[in-house]
This record gives structure tokens, sequence and C-alpha cells, in this order.
């Protein structure tokens, strides 16, 4: 095997696919970044959209410089660094398409698509710095090179969890302006795909008839406490007539509104802070939502106006069909301490082309089980 075949590889086995962490606006989609530098220094690339995935609107950009018809260019901005030694980047936030109406029994409904991407960058070196502003300008350039599919195919992640199929990663190299490379990992050709507003209203109309109908499954849900009130946001997955499984946050009727809710920016800085690793955990308890048995992950967060919020996030008891943070954590210590059975090698054909996939077995301590199967290109040059 060439050294190119084991640099890729090396790769695949380092990158973590997109973890699922949701409040009343946002879910995360992360997506990983290896510098070709060969320090152990990662990016992670967070994706947030309101309610439903990311959407990038297709525009025609203007200014001084040549500009590509249906690249949107979007800035970058340094948010500071984490606790962990991480550097966090982020875009401006995008709002492609939102409207509020009454469904069939007069409640009043709204949703809405967009959100930002961001960025983390850390190291196995905590004490390790980088060039800000170079790595701002480069996101910005890797964004405009996706956005075109200027990039090259170079591997594949599947992520199985409890036998069910969780996540795949694509891995693309970008060669920049400058001639230096970056490795990326995303959600895919299709994540960022846009939906037109008529398909968006479709897909909502349907949503409804689904609501009505009970036909939907509570995946996911949010819970935060503040001044002696709780703000809860439940998580439901719909399955369209086409296939397509759509995963929106709803309020919970069960569960009074708080009279002086936490608003847009305070519950985007709870984001931003168990991100930055900068609050308290206070553990894992079990309890039912709906007659339905959670596990809830809770930490404590003070806010910059000094609110306390308890942020709990839980997933149904049983079989895992998602990881929380504490479990990525622990996967990737047994990854990296090469804990984990080695499994038969597979072949699949991906976007055209045949990968041949190492596959291994990792248990939790709570018994969840991961199947990590990293693939390369078999005729790969």
């Amino acid at each position: 095997m060439d050294n190119h075949i084991e640099r890729i590889e090396r790769y695949l086995q380092s990158i973590v696919p997109p973890e699922h962490e949701s409040d009343s606006h946002r879910q995360q989609l992360r997506r990983q970044v290896l510098t070709e530098t060969g320090r152990r220094q990662t990016m992670s690339v967070t994706g947030r959209a309101w309610k439903v995935a990311a959407v990038i609107a297709a525009l025609v950009c203007t200014g001084a410089a040549a500009t590509v018809v249906g690249v949107k260019i979007r800035h970058y901005y340094f948010e500071g660094r984490g606790t962990d030694g991480s550097y966090h980047f982020t875009t401006e936030p995008q709002m492609v398409y939102q409207k509020t109406y009454q469904d069939a029994n007069g409640v009043q409904r709204g949703y809405a698509v967009g959100g930002t991407s961001t960025t983390t960058i850390s190291s196995s070196d905590p004490n390790q710095t980088i060039d800000v502003e170079q790595t701002r300008r480069d996101l910005e350039e890797i964004d405009r090179l996706r956005q075109q599919d200027i990039r090259k195919l170079i591997g594949v992640v599947d992520t199985e969890v409890n036998g069910r199929f969780y996540h795949r990663t694509f891995c693309y190299e970008y060669t920049l302006a400058d001639g230096r490379t970056k490795t990326i990992g995303e959600g895919g050709p299709k994540t960022d795909g846009v939906r037109s507003p008529a398909q968006i209203e479709k897909d909502y109309q349907e949503i409804d008839q689904l609501r009505q109908q009970n036909r939907r499954e509570l995946v996911h849900v949010d819970d935060m406490q503040f001044r002696g009130e709780l703000q809860r946001t439940c998580m439901y997955s719909y399955l369209l007539a086409d296939g397509r499984e759509q995963t929106v946050g709803e309020s919970d009727p069960q569960a009074p509104w708080p009279t002086n809710p936490l608003g847009k920016e305070q519950i985007g800085e709870v984001w931003r802070l168990r991100r930055f690793k900068q609050g308290t955990f206070v553990g894992r308890e079990d309890r039912d939502v709906h007659g339905q048995p959670f596990t809830f992950e809770t930490y404590i967060f003070t806010l910059a106006d000094g609110t306390v919020v308890t942020h709990s996030t839980g997933e149904p008891k049983g079989l895992k069909r998602d990881l929380t943070t504490k479990d990525w954590e622990e996967l990737r210590g047994l990854r990296e301490a090469n804990k984990g059975e080695d499994l038969a090698t597979e072949e699949k054909t991906v976007l055209d082309r045949v990968f041949s996939f190492k596959r291994q077995r990792f248990v939790l301590s709570d018994g969840t089980e991961v199947i990590w199967s990293s693939g390369v290109p078999k005729d790969n040059p």
C-alpha cells in the first residue's frame, strides 16, 4: 500500500462523524477537517440550522473581484478559544425562508430554513497556536470551492449505532490557491442542497397531516431550565411519502411555555458555551417524557447576563440511535487506544466508485455498540 493510501487511512481513523444536538431552532451537523501538516490538528465544522437541515442560497455575488455565478461569499468570524485550547469560528446567520401559518386545528405554527456554519479547530496539544486570520481566510476559500464542487473524494466513513446506520462522512481533499491542501470530512454532496420555497411548504403540509395522525417518532428532547421555569423542545422525526426523513423541533404542549423565555441570542450562547466546554457536567439521569423513557445528559452554564441555565439533552432509553457528547468522547478514547474488534473488510459502491472498507466494532460502557467503517477508493491512483 502506497504512502498516499496510508495517509488517507490515518485521516479516516482520526475523523469524528457528525454528532447531533438540537434546540428550539437548530440541528448540528459536524464535519471534520485535518490539515496536511502532520500534526494532530483537527477542524470540526458544524452547520447549524433552524428546525431543518442547513440550506445555502445560491446567489450571484457581485464586487470588485471576479465572482462565480451561483457561489455565495460567506464570511467567517473568530469567536474565541475554548477551555481545551480549541479555536472557534462561525459564519453570519443566513435565513433562506420562513413562514407562519395556522394548522388544521387552528394552532399558530411557524418554520424557518437557514442557519450558520461553525468551525472548531482542536489539537492534541492545548498549547499549540494557529494563525487566526490565515485560518479564517482558508475557511472562506474552502467554502467557495465546496460550492463549486472543486474537490477530490478520497475517503468515506460509515458509522452504525446498535445495528442501525447512523451517518456517512465523505472525505474531500481541497487544493487552495497557494497550493496547500486540506482534507475535510463532510456530510455528503447533498447535505447543503437547496429546496425551493414551494418544496418546503409542501413538506410542511405533509408534516402537518402526519402530526394530526400522530405518525411521528419522538427522537430527542431538549430542556433548558432557568429562573424556576422550563423551556422544552421535542424533536420529532417524520417519514415523508417519498422516503425522506424530516426532524422538526416543536414546543411541548404538556409543558407550559415560560413567562419570560430565553431569547434566540441566549439560546445561541448556551450552545456556544457547550462547544467551548465552559459548562459544568452534572451527570446522567433517566426520566419519562410523554410516557417514553429517556436518558438525559445535563450541564450547567452561566450566561453573560448572569442567567444560570441547566441544559439537559435527552435520548430515548434502550437501544440508542444517537450518540451523546460523552459517548463521542468515550468512543474517541477507545479508538485512540485501539480497543476495537476488527471485522471483515467489505466493498461498497459510493457515488459510482468502489470503496474498500476497514470495519471495527466498539462497545461503550453502557453497552452501546458502534461499528466504525473507513473506506478508500479501490481506483485511487
